[in-house]
Order: structure tokens, then sequence, then C-alpha cells
């Protein structure tokens, strides 16, 4: 009885505390065009594939184990597995042996009806209007070209002598250059996942899922850039561990949601490409303008959404600063000062609070425009999980 009072009593505690963190602005620059995008309206964003890509760009993901152990993984099968990659070369490739992010917009999505063995995978094609993703992607179709390997399937056959490995760089059709975004899910999530974060289960389109909105979302993706090869060695980054988007459906026009998952590969093909316990860190942009007359109150809304065991001593790991806060207290302050005494301060709220250390915030590079009143930076959020941890986070002005 003792420690269900005293469990009630932090409970209860931890909804009427607030705390403060306490931030200075490192920079006094004009607000960088990418930045002054994330004012835009909702809609605005979602009329143009390109401005939302850019934003999106604007997030860095990490792991810890962000080197590869090896240069090829194959299936478990059994002996199967391993005999079809040493005698049949059947496996995946890296293309880089450091994981890698892809910004793009879905052309299209799948997912597994059924598990088969140990894979149920949630795919992404990806289609890229950022020069710098498809140079990615040509390297990864030249590399498939010098391998000039066939899918064992006659239906499938590469021509290495047309597009997208014959190019012409004054006319590109990006439709030709998709990278296949795949991942399974650890098991016991795959429902929680469905209803919560993305569409994991047959008959539901992304634009019907509340975190989407539209059958072609902008989305990012961090993990294994590599071939497979168990086909014709087809461009694909398997598997992704991190995954974010903007939920521009929301009932809010102004307001920015995303969607931010970080992921262990739940199938057993991946073993020396993605590692338990899932330990990462990930940063993403806001932009505020801060009225004159001090009546703008910027907010950030944490949900948690679908997770497993944290791992508090672990997430140090990743490489944290002193000045983080974490999900103990339901609010917190976030005051930012710059060097003439004058302060900012903007509200965290947690949905839920957490009792675990296994997971930390702070801001970074903020930046203040002092000629269009617009705080901007970087809101971190590091983690550090068994096997996976998703949310959604809400910047409001």
């Amino acid at each position: 009885m003792k420690h269900i009072f005293l469990s009630l009593l932090i409970t209860i505690l931890a909804q009427f505390s607030f705390a403060q963190t306490n931030y200075q602005i490192s920079t006094y620059n004009a607000t960088g065009r990418v930045f002054k995008n994330l004012l835009l309206s909702n809609a605005a964003i979602e009329a143009n594939d390109t401005v939302n890509e850019e934003i999106l760009d604007l997030v860095t993901p990490l792991v810890h184990d962000s080197i590869l152990g090896r240069k090829k993984e194959h299936h478990q099968l059994f002996l199967v597995g391993w005999l079809i990659h040493a005698f049949g070369d059947y496996n995946w490739r890296a293309v880089s042996m450091v994981k890698s992010k892809y910004v793009g917009t879905v052309r299209s999505n799948a997912r597994s009806g059924e598990e088969e063995y140990t894979e149920y995978d949630i795919n992404y094609d990806l289609n890229f209007h950022l020069l710098k993703y498809l140079d990615k992607a040509f390297n990864s179709y030249d590399t498939q070209r010098s391998y000039h390997r066939q899918d064992f399937r006659p239906s499938h056959k590469t021509n290495y002598n047309a597009p997208p490995f014959v190019r012409d760089t004054n006319d590109i059709d990006i439709t030709r250059y998709r990278v296949h975004c795949e991942m399974t899910p650890p098991r016991e999530f795959r429902v929680q996942l469905h209803y919560l974060f993305f569409p994991t289960q047959p008959g539901l389109e992304l634009k019907d899922h509340p975190n989407f909105g539209t059958d072609h979302p902008t989305m990012g993706f961090y993990g294994a850039n590599c071939l497979d090869c168990n086909h014709n060695c087809h461009p694909e980054l398997h598997p992704y561990e991190w995954t974010w988007w903007l939920n521009l459906h929301g009932t809010d026009p102004e307001a920015k949601t995303w969607l931010v998952g970080l992921f262990y590969e739940g199938s057993n093909r991946f073993r020396h490409w993605s590692r338990t316990p899932k330990i990462g860190k990930i940063s993403i942009p806001f932009a505020y303008v801060m009225r004159n007359d001090k009546s703008t109150n910027p907010s950030i809304n944490i949900e948690h959404l679908v997770f497993n065991k944290f791992l508090d001593k672990d997430v140090t790991r990743i490489g944290i600063p002193d000045n983080t806060f974490g999900s103990r207290l339901e609010n917190s302050n976030l005051s930012i000062t710059d060097g003439n005494s004058n302060k900012y301060n903007i509200t965290v709220h947690f949905k839920d609070v957490l009792l675990t250390d296994g997971l930390k915030y702070w801001l970074s590079d903020i930046n203040w425009d002092e000629q269009n009143h617009i705080l901007s930076g970087y809101f971190n959020v590091a983690a550090a999980v068994k096997e996976l941890y998703t949310t959604r986070i809400t910047f409001k002005n």
C-alpha cells in the first residue's frame, strides 16, 4: 500500500511541477530561407514538394551504431540463407559503410499482409526533388549497373542500357530514380503502430491515417544505404532506423506537427547493420515569430506513442549536453536569453509523463533575427530503448 501511495504522489507532483532549463542565443543572423518556410501555412507547404523536402532535410538523425559492421548481410533461413549467399551471391550489399539520410516524396507504399519467416516489411518508395538526394540515387544506380545483375524472375529483367542507368543530366525524369525504404518493426508492436504511428496492417491507405492525410507525403529516412542483390541489386535504404515527417493535415493549419520514430529492425536479417539496444538522437528545426507586445506564447507539445523499455544509463552514449531536460515532469519552461538580458520563453508540455532518464531533450543553434523577430533553432531528442520509440511533437506559435 505504501508503494502505491508513493507512486500516486509522484504522479500528482509531476503533473503540477514546472521545471526550467536555461539557454543562450548563439547567433544573431537573418533567418535562413528554409527556416522561414516553417512559418508558412501547412497548405502552402503541402502544395510544394520541394519546400516540404527542404524543411525535412533540416532534420539531423543519428544512431550510436552508425557504422555498418560488415559489407554484406544475407537471409537467415537456417543454412539456406548462408548457402544462397555463399554460392549464389544473394544478399544485401552496402553502398556506404556509414548509415545515410534520404528525404523525398512518397510515390508508393506497401506493407506485408502477413509475416513471412521473420519478415513483415513496411515499405516506402521515394522520389527526390532535391539534387543532393538525386545524386545519391544516381550513385546507387551506377553501382547497380556495375554488378549487371538480373532478377531470377523472367518478368523482372533489367535493361542496363536505358534510364535510369543511362541518363541525360539536362533532362532528368525524377520518377525513374526511386529508392526503396524498408524495415520490419518488432512483432509485438505492429498493431499499436498501425493505430498510433503509421499503417502496418492491410486495408488502410496513408490518406486515411490521421498522421498522414495524403497518399504522397514527404518523408525522411535514415539507415543502411544498400543494394538488394537478392533480386537485381536495386537501391534500398534497408533497414531504416529513423523516420520523420510533417503531418500537414491536422486541425491547426499553422501548427507544425512532426511524427518521429526510432526503430530496431525486427527481422533477423541484419545482425550487423541494426543492433539492440537502439540509441539515437534527432534534431528537429523550429521557428517562432516573437511579437513585441509579448503576446506570443510559443509551445512544444510532446506525445509519447509506441515504445518499449528505456535504458536510462545508455542515453549518454549518443553524446548529449549538460542542459537537457527529461519527461518526468508534465511541464517545462525553456528560458532563452541574449547578451542584453532579453528573455524569451517556450513552454514544453508532455501529454503523459514518463519516469525514465532514457529520454532527453534540449535546444541548440538558437538564432535571433532582430529585424523579423524570429526565434529559430533545433529541438533535440535523444532516446535509449530496447527496440523502438515513436512520438508526436507539435510546435505552436
